[in-house]
C-alpha cells in the first residue's frame, strides 16, 4: 500500500527555505555573455554558441548552500533567475522597470528583486542586445506581409518579436550523460575530426566545426563540475560540522569525477542529470526543456547502491527530494503579460516514469516510487509528472499514482503507454523507440534523446487561433476587434445561403493561414538553423554525432514540428450555433447573428440566450456539435501534416497548455 512519508529534517529546511525565499534576478549572465559577444561576432556560429557557453560555466557563480546535497544554480542567489539577452533581448524589463511595472508585481506576476547596480548594468546594455539578438535578425527576415497577417489574431508571430523564445521541447539523452559522460564524448568527437584533418571536401566544413564546437562544450562541462568540487572542498576546510564535512569532502570526490566519467552511485546519477539540465539551461532556457525518464535514468544505480548496501532507501528518498527542489528552482523571468498566462516562477520542465523498456518489458523500477513519493510530499509546483501506465505495470505502481494524483489534484498525468507508443510508431518511429518515448514539455510526447519534436514550433510560435480564423470566414477577412483585414475575402454570413458556404469559408481562411504559418516556420528555421545551433545538446541526442550536425540543422534520428490549435469546443460550439440557427432551425438571420456578434452581444442578450440554451454543444454526445469538431480537426490536421518542413515532417496538435489565456484576450 502506498504511504505518504514525512519528509527529512533536512529537507523540511531546504523546502521551508525554498517557500521563503523572495526570488531575484541577476545580470551575471548578461555581463559575461555581453563581454564574449561583443568579440566574437566573426567565430561560426556553433563555435560561438559553445565558445559562449564556455564562458558563462567558467565565469558564472557557484553557489553551495547549506544541507545542499544536489548541487548547482543558474544564478548567484539562493533562488534566482537570469536573462537570456542573445534571443530577444529584455526590452520588456526596461520597459517595466520604467513604468513601475517591475516592482509592482505580485508572486502571481512573477515577482523578482533586482539591485541597483544590476539595473544600471542592464540600462546600459539593452541597446547592444536590442540590436544583436537573434530576433532582431529573425524580424528583419520576415516578409512584410506580415504586418497584415498579425491584425487577424490568428498566428503566433507579428511583425517585431520573432525569436525572442527559444524553441526548446526537446529531450536530450541523459543516459550517455550518465552513464559514459563527455570525456567520452570528447573523445568521439576527436576522433571524427582527426578523421577529417586535411580532408575536407563537399559540405564537410559542416560537421568539421560541430565537432570542434562538442569539443568546446564537454571541456566547458568538465570545467563548471569542478568549480562545484573546488567550492565544495572549500567549504569542508572551513568551519564547519564534521557530518557536514564529510557530506561535503564526498561530493567534493563526486564531482571531480562526474560530467567526464561515467556515474559510480545513485547519488552521482542523480547529480549529472540535474547539471546537465542546468547547464542546458543555462545555454539558453529552453521553453518546455524537458529531462525525461528519471526512473530510467537512474534507476539501475540505485538498484545496485541498495542491493550492495551503500545506501538505504530512506537516503535515495532524501536524494530524490532533494532533486526535485532543484529542478524546482529553475525557472524564467518575463514580462507580466507572459507570465500571467504562462505561470510565474515555471519552465514547463517535466519528468517522465514508468513505462516500458525499449525492449517492450515493464520498466517500473525503485526510482518510479521514490519520484511518486517526491511529488506527493514536497508539495512542489514544478516539475511537473507524467505517469505512463500499461496493462503490464505492477498493480502497486497503479495505486501510488493514483493516489499521489488524489493528494496533488491530478498530479501526475497518467498517460497510456502502449496507446503513445503505437502513434509514435505510426509517425515513424521504431518500436524501440517509441516506447521509450517522454512527455516532452507541456503535454506533447517524444522519443527520449533521439527526436528533436520542436512540438512548440520555431521560437515557440506553434499557435493558430482557429476561432478568428472562423470569426473572418463570417465577416470576409476582416477582424472585428480592429476593423482590419488580415485573410482573404470569404464573404459574409449574411450571404451565405448555405452551411455548406460557411464551412467553404472557414476552409479557406484556415488553409490561407496556415499556408503563411508554414512560410514563417521555413523563414525560422532558415535563421535559426545558420545563428543558433545547439551543440551541447546535439552532443548527445542519436543521430548528431553519427552524422556530424547539430540538432537544429536536421541532426537528429528524427526530426518534425508542431503546430497546434486550441478552443476546439468554443469552435464547435460556433459552428454548432450557426448551424442550428441560421440554416437548420431558421431562428435568426445570417445578418442578425452577424451584427450581434459584431456589437459583443450588446443589444442581442435575447438571441444569445437561446444559443446558450437551445443550440447542442460540444462534449455532451452530441453529434450535431461533436461532428462539427471532428470536421474542424481533420481539416487542420490534414493541412499540417501534408507540409514537410527544412528537418522533416510537420505534425498537428490538440493542445492550448496556458496559450488559451493569451488567445482569449485576444478572440
Amino acid at each position: 500500500m502506498f504511504e505518504l512519508r514525512a519528509v527529512t529534517p533536512r529537507v523540511e529546511r531546504l523546502r521551508d527555505r525554498y517557500r521563503d525565499a523572495v526570488p531575484a534576478l541577476d545580470a551575471e549572465r548578461v555581463r559575461i555573455l555581453t563581454d564574449y559577444y561583443r568579440v566574437s561576432d566573426k567565430e561560426q556560429p556553433v563555435l560561438r554558441r559553445a565558445n559562449a557557453l564556455h564562458e558563462i560555466l567558467s565565469k558564472m557563480p557557484v553557489r553551495v548552500d547549506t544541507d545542499e546535497l544536489i548541487v548547482g544554480k543558474v544564478s548567484e542567489h539562493f533562488r534566482g533567475c537570469s536573462l537570456w539577452p542573445e534571443w530577444g533581448g529584455y526590452g520588456w524589463l526596461i520597459q517595466e522597470l520604467d513604468d513601475g511595472t517591475f516592482d509592482a508585481k505580485t508572486p502571481a506576476d512573477g515577482y523578482m528583486t533586482l539591485d541597483k547596480a544590476d539595473r544600471e548594468y542592464l540600462r546600459s546594455v539593452e541597446p547592444f542586445w536590442r540590436e544583436n539578438c537573434i530576433s532582431a535578425t529573425v524580424d528583419a527576415a520576415m516578409p512584410a506581409e506580415l504586418s497584415t497577417l498579425a491584425t487577424a489574431g490568428v498566428l503566433s508571430s507579428g511583425p517585431k518579436g520573432n525569436g525572442a523564445v527559444p524553441s526548446g521541447h526537446f529531450n536530450v539523452d541523459y543516459r550517455k550523460a550518465v552513464e559514459r559522460g563527455f570525456g567520452a564524448i570528447k573523445r568521439e568527437a576527436l576522433a571524427k575530426l582527426d578523421e577529417l584533418d586535411g580532408k575536407i571536401t563537399g559540405n564537410d566544413a559542416e560537421n568539421y566545426y560541430f565537432y570542434r564546437a562538442v569539443v568546446r562544450c564537454c571541456d566547458a562541462v568538465v570545467v563548471y563540475s569542478k568549480r562545484y568540487a573546488a567550492e565544495c572542498r572549500a567549504q569542508a576546510d572551513g568551519p564547519v560540522e564534521e557530518g557536514r564535512r564529510e557530506e561535503l569532502l564526498k561530493m567534493t570526490d563526486s564531482l571531480e569525477w562526474i560530467m567526464e566519467n561515467p556515474a559510480r552511485s545513485f547519488h552521482e546519477a542523480l547529480q549529472v542529470c540535474y547539471l546537465y539540465h542546468l547547464i542546458l539551461s543555462l545555454e539558453g532556457s529552453y521553453l518546455g526543456l524537458t529531462i525525461g525518464r528519471v526512473d530510467q535514468h537512474v534507476g539501475d544505480y540505485l538498484h545496485a547502491d541498495l542491493e550492495e548496501g551503500r545506501i538505504t532507501l530512506d537516503e535515495a528518498q532524501e536524494l530524490m527530494d532533494c532533486f526535485f527542489l532543484k529542478m524546482a528552482d529553475l525557472f524564467m523571468s518575463g514580462p507580466v503579460f507572459l507570465l500571467r498566462s504562462a505561470g510565474a516562477y515555471s519552465n514547463n520542465m517535466r519528468i517522465t516514469i514508468g513505462g516500458r523498456k525499449p525492449d517492450g518489458s515493464d520498466a517500473t523500477n525503485e526510482a518510479t516510487y521514490l519520484c511518486l513519493q517526491s511529488s506527493v510530499r514536497l508539495e512542489l509546483h514544478d516539475p511537473n509528472l507524467s505517469l505512463c501506465l500499461h496493462k503490464d505495470s505492477p498493480d502497486e505502481l497503479w495505486e501510488a499514482g493514483l493516489e499521489t494524483a488524489k493528494k496533488l489534484g491530478g498530479i501526475p498525468t497518467l498517460d497510456n503507454a502502449d496507446r503513445i507508443a503505437e502513434i509514435l510508431h505510426n509517425r515513424g518511429l521504431a518500436m524501440e523507440d517509441a516506447r521509450n518515448f517522454c512527455v516532452c514539455g507541456c503535454v506533447e510526447y517524444s522519443g527520449s534523446g533521439c527526436e528533436y519534436a520542436n512540438a512548440s514550433g520555431p521560437f515557440s510560435k506553434a499557435f493558430v487561433n482557429v476561432n478568428n480564423v472562423l470569426l473572418q470566414a463570417i465577416n470576409n477577412g476582416v477582424n472585428p476587434q480592429n476593423g482590419k483585414r488580415g485573410g482573404p475575402q470569404t464573404g459574409y454570413l449574411s450571404d451565405m445561403q448555405t452551411f455548406d458556404q460557411v464551412k467553404e469559408a472557414f476552409k479557406a481562411q484556415l488553409e490561407y493561414f496556415l499556408d503563411w504559418q508554414f512560410t514563417i516556420y521555413a523563414i525560422c528555421e532558415y535563421v535559426g538553423i545558420r545563428e543558433m545551433p545547439v551543440p551541447i545538446a546535439s552532443a548527445t541526442i542519436d543521430g548528431c554525432m553519427e552524422s556530424g550536425r547539430d540538432m537544429m540543422w536536421g541532426g537528429a534520428k528524427y526530426n518534425s514540428t508542431g503546430v497546434a490549435t486550441m478552443g476546439v469546443g468554443t469552435l464547435a460550439d460556433s459552428l454548432a450555433a450557426i448551424k442550428y440557427m441560421v440554416y437548420d432551425r431558421k431562428l435568426c438571420t445570417g445578418r442578425e447573428l452577424l451584427d450581434a456578434v459584431l456589437a459583443d452581444w450588446k443589444g442581442h442578450e435575447l438571441l444569445r440566450e437561446r444559443i446558450k440554451n437551445e443550440v447542442p454543444k460540444y462534449g455532451n454526445g452530441d453529434p450535431y456539435a461533436d461532428d462539427l469538431a471532428t470536421w474542424a480537426i481533420h481539416l487542420f490536421a490534414d493541412k499540417v501534416n501534408s507540409y514537410v518542413g527544412p528537418r522533416g515532417v510537420h505534425q498537428a496538435g490538440l493542445y492550448s497548455a496556458a496559450a488559451n489565456i493569451m488567445w482569449g484576450y485576444m478572440t
